[in-house]
């Protein structure tokens, strides 16, 4: 038997995303290749999962209905605009499934998150490539996109900050652009799974646009901002109708009740936890843009996130510049994977002060690695 005769054929080649957060393959090594939240994940999730434990023997509630009560407390939002996801990653996959057929036109900015288009691969979407330009500082061409949107496509997809540029675009552009969207029939797919660790999100947030826009949808994810990629949750908040049609698509018992209730708990009772840690990455931003700057190690320039993503220096490409720095314990990002000329760029995260002085102090060891390598012309 033959089995991929009984593939559908436009699956045959498709490769899966690479991503980073691979610190955990090398031992002994600080993994800056990772925005996680940079306290780490706040104490009282043991005790939270402890709470949970004697509930492992039921059905976990399909509706959800603890989780999104705190969301709802939380953001202020009507809970029929909220749907609850297995991480951000089941929210990501679902949306073209339900809303993006063979064909359609999705517009789509690069380099971002490559999940976004694996997902609309898996569907046959037709995907309209919107590049970001690094003499624009990677942010959006705004009267570009317009011009893409009035032309035709199905939904337009922004990452805000954007991964891997670290590019913030201000909640008044996201509007006009939902807006715009809006008068063409088409859907805005807005990823907020990184906003909360940035220093103002509050003033950044589409969250209140949800109720006004019948085309929005917008992901988040406790990942992140709190520190647990282990414990797989995620969140959406939109419109009444996409999100009706969205949680009517989704997997039964996609969330289990140790998740949930940790999740509820940590918005409740811990939210603060992100706050601090965007504070600290801002006061932190400063110091670590200057003393890598001075290395040359890469082309730093400050970030509107609280992750770096510079052009490495030297003739070399982010994977020699990886392999590099991981003989000083520090793992990077290499940004090969997001495609030319992009294997020219290398993203890493800022941390607390301590571990931010560590990678300084291995880009000062790259760069007279890389001064020898050159004087001796390799």
């Amino acid at each position: 038997m033959n089995v991929e005769e009984l593939v559908r054929s436009d699956l045959l080649n498709i490769k899966r995303p690479v991503h980073g957060g691979l610190g955990w393959k090398y031992q002994g090594v600080e993994d800056f290749s990772s925005n996680l939240n940079p306290l780490g994940p706040p104490p009282q999730v043991r005790d939270y999962m402890l709470q949970a434990a004697d509930k492992l023997t039921y059905y976990p509630d399909d509706s959800g209905a603890e989780l999104k009560d705190a969301i709802s407390r939380r953001f202020g939002v009507n809970k029929d605009n909220i749907m609850l996801g297995a991480g951000s990653a089941e929210l990501i996959r679902l949306f073209p499934d339900v809303f993006i057929n063979k064909g359609d036109g999705v517009i789509m900015p690069r380099p971002t998150f490559a999940e976004y288009q694996f997902a609309l691969k898996m569907r046959g979407a037709s995907i309209h490539d919107f590049p970001l330009c690094e003499i624009d500082g990677f942010h959006f061409d705004f009267a570009r996109l317009n011009y893409m949107i009035e032309s035709g496509s199905k939904a337009v997809y922004i990452c805000n900050p954007n991964n891997p540029t670290g590019v913030v675009e201000s909640r008044k552009r996201i509007v006009e652009i939902i807006d715009e969207c809006e008068r063409q029939n088409a859907l805005v797919f807005l990823d907020e799974t990184l906003l909360e660790l940035v220093d103002n999100a509050r003033d950044l947030t589409c969250i209140a646009e949800a109720e006004g826009h019948d085309n929005l949808f917008i992901i988040r994810s406790f990942t992140k901002c709190f520190a647990i990629p282990g414990m797989r949750v995620g969140y959406a908040i939109g419109s009444k109708d996409v999100i009706r049609h969205m949680d009517n698509a989704r997997l039964a018992w996609n969330l289990g009740q140790v998740e949930m209730h940790v999740a509820a708990r940590l918005l409740d009772d811990c939210y603060g936890h992100i706050e601090t840690a965007a504070r600290l990455m801002a006061e932190e931003k400063s110091y670590l843009l200057d003393a890598i700057k001075k290395t040359e190690v890469v082309t730093a320039s400050r970030p509107d996130a609280f992750f770096f993503f510079n052009r490495v220096n030297g003739g070399l490409d982010s994977k020699q510049l990886r392999e590099l720095l991981l003989r000083s314990n520090v793992l990077i990002r290499d940004c090969g994977s997001f495609g030319r000329p992009f294997e020219k760029f290398a993203r890493f995260a800022i941390k607390t002060h301590d571990r931010n002085v560590n990678l300084v102090e291995a880009f000062k060891r790259t760069a007279e690695i890389m001064e020898n390598l050159k004087s001796k012309g390799e």
